[in-house]
């Protein structure tokens, strides 16, 4: 067991929040929180830290999460624990200041150690990587997250001709788009918000939103989330809900639908007006979410051979279950730049976990007979 002193800052700065009993830090049924158990005030703190600190479009995830948390002693970090026997997944990356990371990240290894669980944090940027590398975690590759950097952005030339073309058409037919700004009009939306996802999810071979890798959304919980819709006529055409990350000076395009009987383009339209009203904000950059097993062909240094070769195959060649090469074709059109997000896993990956991984993002409970259209037009389309 680690001594108390080699996690100072976890309990500080107010000496008074040292835990009478340390040990109860590795205490896993008592540090491993149900989301029922915590108090008003311990979901605000959760909230707060997951706006202020999310690095992540996933990280904001947690302020609606009915799973499992990890609070730090010193009330000033959180982590998201979705529990699968002894295998613990952590989406979102840890919620914390910078300089308190790194300790967390040494914490959550000697839980880990102490008690035998396989623990994957997920979407971790090059800010983060390396105190997990240094750490003794398994680190690879996930995917590429694009972004689109809104400072000087003008839409100006040949390369965003596509997006203008879109646009314009959608403004000629009349679209516009609004923010839904209070909970009342949320509420009242809601029914015809989740109407519109049932139904664009509903040909696909996942007819819900994969965990892990896309968000939940309740339009009736949507905390510091914001909410924007594109109207024809009264009638929502698409809609897209942002999550904050770094303290709302960046915000992720987490959840899109459209609806069946859209007029075309609504979605990139709907894109470009929310960036452009950002940007008028000061918002420093949009994400467009990440693209797993994109760019996974250069290996790093001490990465998963599974991980790699798993995530791989999926890009490559298994677009008839999650389509991955049409979403990230479509966020190309953007001309986004994009940055690594990784995976970090203690004490390693396995064909274990892997299942695991599958099993909790519903990968193993596809709609059969979406899934045999799929693979029917698959076949169709390569002979």
């Amino acid at each position: 067991m680690a001594s108390v002193t080699q996690f100072d800052l976890l309990t500080c700065p107010d000496p008074q929040s040292v835990l009478d009993d340390v040990t109860d830090v590795w205490n896993v049924d008592s540090a491993l929180r149900p989301h029922a158990s915590l108090t008003a005030s311990e979901v605000e703190l959760v909230e707060q830290l997951a706006f202020h600190f999310g690095t992540a479009p996933e990280s904001y995830e947690i302020a609606i999460s009915d799973e499992s948390f990890l609070i730090t002693p010193c009330k000033r970090g959180v982590v998201n624990v979705i529990v699968d026997g002894n295998i613990w997944h952590i989406p979102g990356g840890i919620l914390a200041p910078p300089d308190l990371r790194p300790q967390i990240v040494e914490w959550l290894k000697h839980i880990a150690e102490n008690h035998g669980k396989t623990l994957a944090v997920y979407s971790i940027g090059a800010e983060d990587v390396v105190a997990f590398r240094d750490s003794g975690y398994e680190v690879s590759r996930f995917g590429m997250e694009p972004f689109v950097d809104l400072k000087g952005l003008t839409w100006s030339g040949s390369r965003f001709q596509w997006v203008r073309r879109q646009a314009n058409f959608c403004t000629r037919a009349g679209l516009v788009v609004r923010e839904i700004v209070t909970s009342e009009e949320q509420r009242l939306l809601a029914s015809a918000l989740l109407g519109i996802m049932h139904d664009d999810l509903s040909g696909r071979t996942y007819p819900k939103p994969l965990r892990l890798l896309e968000a939940v959304f309740d339009p009736t919980n949507l905390q510091q989330r914001r909410l924007f819709v594109a109207m024809k006529d009264d009638q929502i055409q698409a809609f897209v809900a942002c999550t904050p990350m770094h303290n709302g000076t960046e915000w992720a395009f987490e959840t899109y639908r459209k609806a069946t009987d859209s007029v075309r383009g609504v979605v990139p339209f709907l894109f470009k007006t929310v960036m452009d009203s950002m940007q008028s904000e000061g918002v420093s950059r949009v994400s467009l979410c990440l693209v797993p097993g994109k760019k996974l062909n250069k290996r790093i240094p001490n990465d998963s051979v599974l991980v790699n070769r798993l995530l791989s195959l999926w890009y490559r060649r298994m677009n008839f279950l999650f389509n991955v090469q049409g979403l990230d074709h479509f966020k190309q059109r953007f001309r986004p730049e994009e940055q690594v997000r990784y995976v970090c896993v203690s004490p390693k990956s396995t064909l274990r976990s892997a299942i695991s991984f599958a099993r909790v993002t519903g990968a193993l409970r596809p709609n059969i007979a979406n899934l045999a259209s799929a693979l029917f037009r698959s076949a169709t389309h390569r002979n």
